[in-house]
């Protein structure tokens, strides 16, 4: 128990810090081939069985839970390498937008991903790029000394971060999570679901996983196709 303590303490440390912790995780590389292989189901059995496992993974709720009150999961995607270079964030603003959401990296085999350390804690002039999120210069990261971190994930991994900071995809793939406080949460839009038994189910077993992270589903009856 004192290792995992010990474990979870680094890991809190980091992201405090740097922005980020990364794990390297075979079976998180081997899971996110499959979900790829099968055109990434989001919004089905398999696609929640995913979200439960990965974005509910008991390593991210204890990130969460130490660095959130309360949060919710409202967004769920895959992510590509772009062939040009692209440094970009999910969350913009620094200090003056705190601390408000964090984000699930989980990453292919063979996928390699730059991490900009301490880049949550400046506010960078961005612009929207090609992906709807921000793209921040080089060299305002490099004024800022945020160093970058180079991650390869042979095997795949599981890189939990503060959506503020700067990344750049160079190879492969991820599914990306993100967490968010409630007041920045009201602005997002919904995640719709079909209204099922068998959804509703799943999501009732998301909702028993961690009192204090929720998610952003709602169920819409889909009329059938003529």
């Amino acid at each position: 128990m004192a290792s995992t303590d010990a474990s979870e303490e680094v890991a809190e440390r980091s992201v405090s810090e740097k922005g980020f912790y990364c794990w390297q995780d075979t079976p998180a590389g081997d899971r996110v081939s499959d979900f790829d292989r099968r055109g990434c189901p989001y919004f089905t059995e398999y696609g929640l069985d995913f979200v439960i496992d990965f974005a509910f993974n008991p390593r991210i709720q204890h990130i969460l839970n130490a660095f959130l009150d309360r949060c919710a999961l409202g967004h769920y995607l895959k992510y590509e390498a772009l062939r040009e270079p692209y440094i970009e964030c999910f969350r913009r603003g620094g200090p003056v937008a705190g601390r408000r959401v964090f984000a699930v990296h989980v990453c292919s085999k063979q996928s390699q991903i730059i991490y900009y350390t301490g880049s949550h804690l400046h506010r960078f002039e961005t612009t929207v790029g090609v992906r709807s999120n921000y793209k921040v210069s080089r060299e305002q990261l490099s004024h800022a000394r945020c160093e970058p971190r180079v991650m390869d994930f042979a095997d795949g991994g599981l890189v939990v971060f503060d959506a503020r900071v700067c990344f750049e995809m160079k190879q492969g793939y991820t599914i990306a999570f993100m967490f968010a406080t409630e007041d920045v949460l009201a602005n997002w839009a919904k995640i719709d679901l079909p209204d099922s038994t068998i959804f509703q189910d799943k999501v009732a077993q998301i909702e028993d996983i961690n009192p204090k992270i929720g998610h952003n589903f709602v169920f819409r009856r889909i009329k059938p196709i003529p």
